[in-house]
């Protein structure tokens, strides 16, 4: 493809590859200057050494290659992207769910509700990308505009109607959903996450409001966050669902156990009975969401009805292990509030105590680490700190900075993840539950830039059979 195909410019340079890394060697590359951590800019020449044929940058470079000239490159890559891979996203019915927890669940509850309703439905989110029966590994949430669109093409490709997005609060601040037209978007609900990136809570919030003020159809709401009452009253015409607020969408009767909840949700009027096999008040929470995004949509109230109770399980989200001794939960609760959640589910139906293995990712957000520590420290009657993606830190320092939460409650430290799961269930008896949070489906430990292959579950399943539980 030609680059004035790609973008308005007089440039009939052709182009074969489009990237970001100057380090990736490419033929007839178009290379986008960066601006971040580092400045791309420095790298643009070792980007033409590895095949780069034109440039977009933000400011002009001594170098003999066509140059673009972009106010930003970012918003200019997400562009280029879909011209490139033939605008894709047009011809699929795209949905965006924001906001700290919950999104990687509610988003497969759209997807088993949208596929009750005969369509094909894609996700593209934390735990990878999936159509129908494949999957797919992506490094980010929502991933680099790049990647999004090869994968929105790929999709097209297999016939997918739907895509269903998570979209990060990184993403919306750096572009990378840049003129995407959302048939909905949703929010979820704000808490403390990402403080090494935003600059505080506000600001944080300024980047999921951006998303949701953007160029969506229709826009869904938790009115039972504080955020979001905030964004009602700036989004006029938005649709609200809650449990203790006045909403357009509402439950009420909730139960729940062991093995799932149960209650009356109001669609507009409509009563259905929604049960859901994953247990916990946030999980209500989920499949309101859900029901509010396919409801706005048309999908039919027995629809909903039948495609969340369809849902049996997510990878990574409060997934059940059983045994002849205790229970184990997995589950990605990397934050206070994700925490105080999940135990405060576990403790409806716990009949013993409640063991907590927990971490805290290195290179990101240090205020949380005795949060998370506390959260887990006031629902457990015992805790277990250890590893969970270190990546450049000492494991052990951010262990005793969430160590400070913890306080002087029944607690240990064991670095190794491995041999703290081994810690949790000899220590475990009769009808005790251990929860291990904060990596979830994850199939690595990031160490020092390296991605190590490793899995809870996994490991889990390995060490039941070794134990013979």
């Amino acid at each position: 493809m030609k680059l004035n195909e790609i973008l308005d410019c007089d440039y009939e340079t052709e182009i074969e590859s489009l990237f970001f890394d100057s380090r990736k060697k490419v033929c007839n590359g178009l290379y986008f200057c960066l601006v971040g951590t580092r400045d791309g800019h420095d790298f643009a020449e070792e980007a033409v050494a590895n095949g780069a044929v034109a440039i977009v940058c933000q400011r002009p470079l001594d170098i003999d290659v066509p140059q673009i000239i972009s106010d930003n490159s970012r918003a200019t890559m997400t562009k280029a992207a879909a011209a490139f891979y033939g605008e894709p996203q047009e011809k699929l019915k795209l949905i965006g769910i924001t906001g700290t927890n919950g999104k990687t669940t509610t988003s497969f509850i759209v997807k088993s509700i949208l596929e009750s309703y005969k369509k094909n439905v894609a996700v593209i989110g934390t735990n990878g990308i999936f159509y129908k029966d494949e999957s797919f590994p992506s490094a980010l949430t929502t991933p680099d505009p790049i990647e999004l669109f090869e994968t929105f093409a790929m999709l097209l490709d297999k016939g997918a109607e739907y895509a269903v997005m998570e979209v990060s609060a990184h993403a919306a601040r750096l572009k990378k959903v840049e003129g995407l037209k959302f048939e909905a978007a949703a929010f979820t609900n704000l808490t403390q996450d990402h403080l090494d990136y935003f600059e505080d809570m506000e600001d944080y919030f300024e980047a999921k409001r951006s998303f949701l003020k953007g160029n969506n159809r229709r826009v869904i709401i938790n009115a039972d966050d504080g955020y979001g009452l905030r964004l009602l009253g700036e989004i006029p015409n938005a649709l609200s669902y809650g449990y203790d607020n006045p909403s357009d969408v509402f439950g009420i009767d909730l139960c729940m156990s062991e093995h799932g909840l149960s209650y009356v949700l109001n669609l507009m009027d409509e009563l259905i009975d929604i049960k859901f096999s994953l247990p916990g008040r946030f999980n209500m929470y989920n499949t309101m969401c859900a029901a509010a995004i396919c409801y706005s949509l048309g999908v039919p109230a027995i629809v909903i009805e039948d495609g969340i109770k369809r849902l049996k399980k997510v990878d990574g989200r409060f997934n059940i292990i059983n045994t002849t001794l205790c229970s184990i939960i997995i589950d990605f609760a990397h934050t206070d509030d994700g925490l105080k959640n999940v135990l405060n589910a576990i403790r409806e139906f716990a009949s013993g105590k409640i063991i907590t293995v927990f971490g805290c990712g290195g290179n990101r957000d240090r205020s949380k680490r005795a949060k998370m520590g506390a959260a887990a420290a006031n629902g457990s009657d015992f805790v277990i700190v250890t590893s969970d993606n270190p990546r450049f830190e000492d494991p052990m320092e951010i262990m005793v900075e969430a160590e400070k939460g913890v306080g002087d409650r029944p607690h240990t430290l064991i670095e190794d993840r491995k041999e703290a799961i081994k810690f949790a269930v000899k220590t475990a008896k009769k009808n005790d539950i251990i929860l291990i949070a904060g990596k979830g489906a994850e199939k690595y430990q990031e160490i020092r830039g390296e991605k190590i292959p490793y899995s809870d579950e996994d490991f889990v399943m390995q060490l039941v059979a070794e134990e013979g539980i």
